[in-house]
């Protein structure tokens, strides 16, 4: 499901693709100079010379088009390193979202992470699914290279990594200016790396 919307919007093109990126560009700029409070659907579409109409029936609601624009900053915000080492990598992109998630834009991008609005909640979902999936090549690589043990999850291996800036920033309102990226990333590996390989479980007599 989410490859097929992620291989949709890649097709999109023309006017479409024009209209699709001026309309998550303009709402995102709003957000970032006006605040989630004076942010308006017709706003946005003056900003973007649309009809209101087109965006309520691309996004049916604010929260939604929100959600979608800062996601949509936050992918190409944080690009896919390529070190030539798993270890680097996963460096690489922890430092890059952290710095994203310091900065105005990441501090708006934080402020939706709670909307619970259905439409916004699917948007999140695919951005997610998008992005774990553009992260895949990383571990291809590593696992090619014995960096990475074949029969693990890359994607709880993420999950694990990425989720306490989020607690830190959300939960227990800490800064992310002493996380130890590199230790975190060291201690994880090393959990893989030392994990014993599954067994298969025996029929009992």
């Amino acid at each position: 499901m989410a490859e097929a919307v992620h291989q949709k919007r890649r097709r999109l093109g023309g006017r479409s693709a024009r209209v699709h990126d001026a309309v998550l560009k303009a709402a995102f700029e709003l957000l970032i100079r006006e605040g989630r409070e004076h942010f308006t659907i017709t706003e946005v579409a003056a900003r973007a010379g649309v009809h209101e109409t087109s965006i309520y029936r691309r996004w049916g609601t604010p929260n939604s088009l929100l959600v979608d624009s800062c996601l949509r900053y936050f992918e190409d915000a944080i690009p896919i390193p390529d070190t030539g080492a798993l270890r680097s990598d996963l460096i690489a992109l922890g430092e890059s979202g952290a710095r994203m998630l310091r900065s105005p834009q990441g501090q708006a991008i934080l402020a939706l992470t709670l909307v619970r609005e259905e439409n916004a909640l699917r948007v999140k979902h695919e951005y997610w699914q998008r992005r774990f999936e553009r992260l895949r090549p990383i571990f291809d690589k590593a696992i090619a290279r014995g960096e990475f043990p074949p029969d693990a999850d890359p994607i709880v291996l993420l999950q694990i990594l990425i989720a306490p800036h989020y607690f830190r920033l959300l939960v227990t309102v800490e800064t992310l200016d002493d996380w130890p990226i590199a230790e975190v990333v060291d201690r994880v590996l090393s959990g893989y790396a030392n994990s014993p390989k599954p067994t298969s479980h025996r029929r009992r007599r």
